[in-house]
């Protein structure tokens, strides 16, 4: 033990710095004090002593006791660790399983539903084969209807001119008809008076053959005309029948014309009707009744066979005609 300059001399000093009571007592430091104090410092080490061993004995058992219990801690989490961990692997097994079956389930549900689309897909396209094969039967009939359209107006406009030119020839077998009648009357007035008088020259007056007798004798061309249902009977040419169609336009205008001139004479019958009674005065009526009588003849000539041929039934302009026809066709026809 080395003393150094500046450090506590005392044993007690020493002894509270750890050196042992034998070393202070080998290298004489004990007798620096008396016996008696010395003593009391003894003493007090040996106190100091049993308190820091009492002390160090609790240190060691707490050290112990908490050794325990890190111990126990540590086993019971080594336990809770493992039966957590096998909680979790069985919850993730768990879990995998169910997600395992709903991935199933949704496949399934996925394939069903891919099948159903292919289906449909092709029924989509059966129906988009039927839609244009419609369509086309659609075009089709679209365009056969359009040229019966075609073929219907040009049938009507053909019937409206064989219509027409069966008018015109009734109304010439009409004019024809008449002027054999006439001349079958003459013919008969020419037949009596030869044969009510004698002959100058003493000669017997043959009598005529009989096939110029008014009621038979009738030509060839006029057999011809009459027998309208004849194929080799003569037609109209193009030109005529151009002339046939202006002198019908013509008529319309007529016809038009003679309505005015009817609703203008009918007011003025309503006008007469309305005013008094007044003394009549001689008047020459030749004109008004040559006047009606070129239009009773127009009309009868010229539009009347038309109307009753039904060329243009629905023309409003021959109402008039139609009213006079009535109230007169009985006193002309």
């Amino acid at each position: 033990l080395l003393l150094v300059p500046g450090q506590p001399q005392s044993p007690l000093a020493w002894m509270e710095k750890g050196t042992p009571f034998l070393c202070l007592r080998d290298h004489g430091l004990l007798n620096q004090r008396p016996l008696t104090a010395w003593r009391e410092a003894w003493v007090e080490l040996e106190l100091v002593e049993d308190v820091w061993r009492g002390e160090a004995q609790d240190l060691l058992t707490q050290i112990a006791q908490l050794q325990e219990e890190n111990k126990q801690l540590m086993t019971n989490l080594s336990h809770k660790d493992v039966n957590f961990l096998e909680e979790e692997f069985q919850k993730h097994e768990g879990m995998s399983e169910r997600e395992r079956q709903v991935m199933k389930k949704l496949k399934e549900v996925v394939d069903k539903q891919r099948d159903e689309i292919r289906a449909k897909d092709r029924e989509l396209g059966l129906k988009n084969e039927d839609v244009e094969a419609l369509q086309q039967q659609q075009n089709r009939l679209m365009k056969i209807n359009h040229d019966l359209r075609h073929r219907i107006t040009v049938v009507e406009a053909q019937g409206k001119a064989l219509i027409e030119q069966k008018v015109e020839l009734e109304a010439y077998l009409q004019t024809k008809e008449q002027e054999m009648g006439a001349l079958r009357t003459e013919l008969g007035k020419l037949r009596e008076k030869v044969q009510g008088e004698p002959s100058q020259n003493g000669e017997d007056i043959q009598p005529l053959p009989p096939e110029w007798d008014g009621e038979e004798y009738i030509s060839e061309s006029e057999k011809m005309a009459m027998d309208l249902k004849d194929p080799n009977r003569p037609r109209f040419t193009l030109q005529e029948l151009r002339d046939v169609l202006h002198e019908r336009n013509e008529l319309k205008s007529k016809v038009f014309l003679l309505q005015e001139e009817l609703l203008y004479y009918k007011s003025d019958e309503a006008d007469e009707e309305t005013r008094p009674p007044q003394p009549t005065t001689l008047i020459n009526p030749k004109p008004s009744t040559q006047q009606e009588s070129g239009i009773k003849r127009l009309i009868f000539t010229a539009i009347m066979p038309m109307v009753a041929a039904g060329l243009i039934p629905d023309d409003p302009t021959l109402q008039p005609i139609r009213r006079l026809m009535s109230l007169v066709g009985t006193s002309v026809f």
